[in-house]
Order: structure tokens, then C-alpha cells, then sequence
């Protein structure tokens, strides 16, 4: 019998402010079950070794890689140079594995009855996904929570919350946890892909009209509370019907140019690498070298 579960809240919560509690209660150390600990930090050793001994430059488009703009997708599928990760980001990688393991022991341990908690769930991409060799054909997703009894889950969960959520961790450093506090998701500049990523899998999974949440690890402090951003149904849908059209230019070798910067103005210097800004894009570069739009 569980001992160590999320005591009922004063009022039924919706899925990020039960995530964002099951997290915090499951983190302490009087609280996580010291098995589960032991099973994900082991889970976490290969990845972490991983990231040392062998360089992991994404090379085919996938629902984490390559979807932040069509640009990028085009630039991808072209075969273009997306340049390398810096030789001293393993130790990023490497905490960011091993965040997400202790994530997934604390959220079980705190797993009140009536739930199930599945991570590292594996996703067959759709069919509606290109089949080439550019294109990777599997994935999978942080973790999946589904209310099994929702009789037994009432004093948790809301009754005008969907069953299950989807949930994607995220670890971020100071910076971006605080603008991921703020992003407006479906609106605001995405350089990561964070929305790309998950509209795919939500649609692969059957999960897009329940919607799904983001959840931001602050690295830099680890005292810090998890911050989930329920992602809705609409912004997903509409995230997942701008990545086909990429999709489908990038497959015609139609150049959609600086579109992204065309969607977020000035606001996307930061991503892009525009403005003296360092960006984050891997085709910056060549995407600089070849501007569409007079004035830029």
C-alpha cells in the first residue's frame, strides 16, 4: 500500500496544478519511494554516459529537431549544414537526463490511487508523416497520465478535465524558465520547437483534444517549483496544421523563406539570431546568407 501518495488538495485541480503538486510532494526527501529513485537514476545512467562518448547532432527531421520554423525544415530536408553542438554541452544533456528520471520517480511516487503514470511512452508517427529517410519514424513522449477511476481520482482531479494529459519535460535554465512562465504558447516565438514537438506526438496518440502540458525544469535552481503550461486543443491544432505546410514545402523543395520571422517581427531576433543576438537556430547562418524580404 502506498504511503508516501499526494494528500487529498482542499479542492479538485486541474492537470497542471496537480502535475506542479505531485512534483513538489514526490521531490522531497521524506516522500519519494526509494525505489523508484533507484530504477530512474539507473535509467538515467546510460543516457548521461551517452552524451560524452558520442556526438548526437540531430541528422533527420523529427518531431523534436528541425520544426521550429519551415525554414529550418526546408534547410534540413535540402541536406544543408545545421552546424555542431558546442563539444562542452554534455554536461547540459547529462543533467537534463537525469532531471527528467527523478521527475518521473517523484510524480509516481506521489501517484494518488485511482491513476496510472506511464513514461517513455513510445509514439509510431502518424500516417500523414513523410516516410523518407529524412525523416525519423518513431518517438516517444515524457510521460502519460491517465485517470483510470475517476471516482477514486475526484477529490484530485476536476471533472471537467479530460482523463489523461500528456506531459513533456522540459529542462531550462533560469532565463527561459522564467519566459517560459510567460510565453503565450501558440502566439509567442518558439525557437526550440517545444510546440511543434508535442502537437505531433498529442496527434499521434489520439491525445491533441484533451490537450497536453509543457513542463518547465528550472536547472539553475532546483528549489524551484515545476512550472506546467497547459498547451489547448486549438493551439495544437493549429501548431500541427503549420507543420504540414512545412512539411509539404520542404518535400517540393519550396523555399517558404523567412516565415518565421514574417510570424513574430522583431520578436524573433532572439531565436533567430537576428539584432547582434546570438539565436539559437541551426541554419542561421545559411538563412542569413539567403534573405527573402527587402529590409532585413
Amino acid at each position: 500500500m502506498k504511503t508516501n501518495a499526494l494528500p487529498p488538495p482542499d479542492k479538485a485541480l486541474d492537470w497542471s496544478h496537480l502535475l506542479k503538486d505531485m512534483w513538489m510532494h514526490g521531490m522531497s526527501v521524506h516522500n519519494i519511494e526509494p525505489h523508484l529513485a533507484e530504477s530512474h537514476i539507473d535509467s538515467a545512467r546510460d543516457s548521461m554516459i551517452e552524451v560524452f562518448t558520442r556526438r548526437n547532432e540531430a541528422r533527420t527531421v523529427r518531431p523534436s529537431a528541425f520544426l521550429a520554423c519551415a525554414r529550418q525544415t526546408y534547410f534540413s530536408v535540402k541536406g544543408e549544414d545545421s552546424g555542431k553542438m558546442p563539444d562542452n554541452i554534455g554536461p547540459t544533456f547529462a543533467v537534463g537526463h537525469l532531471l527528467h528520471e527523478l521527475s518521473y520517480a517523484a510524480v509516481k511516487s506521489a501517484l494518488p490511487g485511482g491513476f496510472s503514470a506511464h513514461t517513455e511512452v513510445p509514439v509510431h508517427l502518424p500516417q500523414w508523416w513523410p516516410k523518407q529517410d529524412k525523416f525519423n519514424q518513431k518517438g516517444h513522449v515524457d510521460m502519460l497520465i491517465i485517470a483510470e477511476d475517476r471516482a477514486a481520482c475526484a477529490p484530485y482531479l476536476n471533472e471537467d478535465q479530460p482523463k489523461s494529459m500528456l506531459i513533456d519535460f522540459k529542462t531550462m535554465g533560469g532565463f527561459s524558465y522564467k519566459k517560459h512562465g510567460k510565453t503565450v504558447w501558440g502566439e509567442d516565438p518558439d525557437a526550440f520547437g517545444y510546440l511543434a514537438q508535442v502537437a505531433v506526438y498529442a496527434d499521434a496518440l489520439g491525445q491533441i483534444n484533451d490537450g497536453a502540458i509543457i513542463a518547465g525544469i528550472n536547472r539553475d535552481s532546483l528549489v524551484q517549483p515545476l512550472a506546467p503550461r497547459f498547451i489547448a486543443p486549438e493551439a495544437l491544432k493549429d501548431e500541427l496544421a503549420r507543420v504540414k505546410i512545412a512539411l509539404d514545402m520542404a518535400l517540393e523543395q519550396n523555399d517558404p523563406g523567412e516565415e518565421f520571422l514574417v510570424r513574430h517581427g522583431k520578436d524573433a531576433h532572439f531565436q533567430c539570431g537576428r539584432g547582434g543576438r546570438p539565436g539559437y537556430c541551426p541554419f542561421k547562418k545559411v538563412c542569413k546568407e539567403n534573405p527573402t524580404r527587402d529590409g532585413d
